[in-house]
């Protein structure tokens, strides 16, 4: 399985869909704002920049998986991008951005026909797409890590929660077969 690669091929498509300017298939591009320099032709970089373990399901129980097994907890994460369009036209690059936003509004659910490769099979029956709005400190210490660039405008969303299984094998439990309830009397009364 290939979840967090499945994620961001699920995000391609849906965006590739709403968004006339990202329908060409190399407009789209999982590569850092480091690497990417504007061309004539619109683009958006999806770039994953940090990977969260999701404190919220980290404790969850096991899973079910028949009547007589239990499956150990999936990996539960938070995934958060950074999404900068680029073209030789600033217009362009904000129409984009607008679009992008505008898609995540109307489509805040991943799921169905839009989960990519392994993602449904792996557990993750929906990712939600959640607006994740980074101060200007925080915006600019991103950007520092890219060294050389110029500030662009980028929008930042987290993708929550993405499921990894895990690879224990599932542990069988007795079944209850019979209920057993004792009752002790005590006299209380003296």
């Amino acid at each position: 399985m290939a979840v967090l690669r499945d994620v961001g091929l699920s995000l391609k498509k849906l965006l590739q869909q709403k968004i006339t300017e990202l329908s060409q298939e190399n407009s789209i591009i999982f590569e850092s704002p480091a690497d990417i320099e504007p061309t004539a032709n619109p683009r958006l970089s999806i770039f994953l920049y940090q990977v969260a373990e999701n404190t919220y399901l980290r404790n969850t129980g096991s899973e079910p998986v028949n009547t007589d097994r239990m499956r150990y907890p999936p990996l539960t994460l938070d995934l958060h991008y950074i999404f900068t369009p680029y073209h030789q036209n600033r217009e362009i690059e904000l129409i984009i951005l607008e679009r992008l936003m505008q898609v995540f509004h109307d489509n805040p659910v991943i799921r169905d026909a839009m989960l990519e490769g392994s993602l449904k099979e792996s557990g993750n029956d929906e990712i939600r797409i959640v607006s994740n709005n980074l101060k200007l400190e925080e915006i600019s210490q991103l950007w520092e890590r890219f060294p050389n660039k110029a500030f662009k405008i980028s929008i930042s969303y987290i993708l929550t929660p993405v499921r990894i299984p895990s690879e224990k094998e599932p542990v069988k439990v007795a079944k209850v077969k019979e209920k057993d309830i004792r009752v002790l009397v005590t006299d209380t009364v003296r």
